[in-house]
């Protein structure tokens, strides 16, 4: 039997545990079946090594549900950073790390046999050249280290890869890597230089996009390369993992939601599909497609028209508008909301505190929750699809004749 470790060495198991728990949360242990019970007891141990007190369990009669519970407004690190800061690592990891580094800290470029030599000598041990010239190799690929061809001989120098080289506002490294895309970077370089967050709190933090960076960065890859991709998709709704072929083109975040969804040719040559990256479990990065930038101008001509990710090929157009009665005086987020939220539409003043929003979209009905999140101040919608429009008013009577049946003081009342 294995010794149980907080390190890891496969992130995508504990990415899945991690935002089950703080997505979905309040499971209980036999709620996980895809892994065995012991499964399930490691990964939640080691969640609750980096997690703390952030780890929460209520008892019921089907047993203990563990969850993640977090106030943004309180945190001052995305806490799901620690999980990529616990990889395991083998001896050789730590003395190649190390020793490279400091051989090479001076910038004198070494050779592979120069190196070898000088890590045995000091550690008093025999490291096989071909083990440091994977690490060389490795520490390339990250951009660490430099490789020089010189003749058929291949020199080794340290980049110019320290932070403080670079002038960098330190408010700036801790505030773009809790709201930007890989944020784990500048997570890693605040504690190098032992950076602290006193200043930024975050009304509407995504802390769970983090898990899915790794993923991101494979399909961001495949876009720039313009190559078709093989992703395994697990949606918790199907309950079973699909594969699937696709080119992604474009990345497509909600600013609502803070999901994110990669945006693909499915079905057909003008076909577009959806998929949220927190239910892909791995990428898989193929062939080149010549087709891409011909289905990647046609998707963008298209967006200019979406309200969402839903994308039609052949629908025509349909003309929404809302009036709202705004309280100027007070109310003028209302406005910067319209402006901000409103994706393209058109927001103008018809009269002191009466407002028009309009837009044209492929499917009225892609913005009609966003619509009724304006409820109160809605003076009237109308637009070409009748049949939504219809729908939006039945609703409000329903829901108004509900709060007028609704008990006021309470039942004895």
């Amino acid at each position: 039997m294995s010794e149980y470790s907080e390190l890891i060495k496969n992130f995508g198991r504990i990415r899945d545990y991690m935002r089950d728990f703080f997505v979905f949360g309040f499971k209980t242990r036999n709620d996980f079946i895809q892994k065995s019970k012991r499964t399930y007891d490691n990964e939640r141990r080691r969640i609750e090594s980096y997690l703390g007190d952030l780890i929460k369990c209520e008892y019921t009669e089907t047993g203990k549900k563990v969850f993640i519970s977090v106030d943004s407004s309180k945190i001052r690190q995305n806490p799901f950073f620690k999980a990529y800061k616990s990889k395991s690592f083998t001896y050789n990891d730590l003395i190649l790390h190390f020793y490279i580094l400091d051989m090479l800290y001076d910038k004198q470029a070494l050779t592979l046999d120069e190196i070898t030599k000088r890590i045995n000598e000091q550690t008093n041990e025999y490291i096989e050249p071909q083990t440091v010239r994977n690490k060389l190799k490795e520490y390339s690929q990250f951009g660490i280290i430099s490789t020089i061809k010189s003749g058929r001989t291949y020199y080794y120098a340290l980049n110019n890869c320290y932070i403080e080289d670079y002038n960098i506002s330190k408010d700036a490294l801790i505030y773009f890597s809790e709201i930007a895309p890989f944020g784990v970077i500048g997570s890693f370089i605040n504690d190098r230089i032992n950076n602290r967050n006193t200043k930024f709190r975050f009304k509407h933090h995504f802390i769970v996009n983090t898990l899915e960076d790794t993923v991101l960065l494979d399909i961001i890859n495949a876009i720039k390369e313009q190559k078709r991709i093989e992703i395994e998709n697990f949606s918790n709704r199907d309950k079973f993992l699909k594969k699937f072929n696709i080119l992604p083109l474009m990345i497509y975040v909600s600013t609502q939601t803070g999901r994110r969804y990669v945006i693909a040719q499915g079905t057909g040559k003008y076909k577009y599909s959806v998929y949220r990256l927190d239910y892909i479990k791995s990428v898989k990065i193929l062939e080149q497609d010549e087709l891409f930038t011909k289905l990647y101008d046609n998707l963008k001509s298209k967006m200019n028209y979406a309200f969402s990710t839903a994308i039609n090929k052949e629908s025509k157009l349909e003309h929404f508008e809302m009036t709202l009665f705004i309280n100027e005086p007070t109310e003028n987020y209302i406005i910067k909301r319209l402006e901000r939220e409103g994706r393209g539409g058109k927001t103008e003043k018809i009269k002191r505190c009466l407002y028009k929003y309009s837009i044209d979209v492929h499917d009225t009905q892609e913005l009609m929750n966003w619509v009724k999140s304006f409820t109160g101040r809605i003076v009237k919608v109308d637009g070409d699809n009748k049949k939504v429009i219809t729908k939006f008013y039945i609703d409000m009577k329903r829901m108004a004749k509900m709060y007028k049946e609704m008990p006021i003081g309470g039942e004895n009342e």
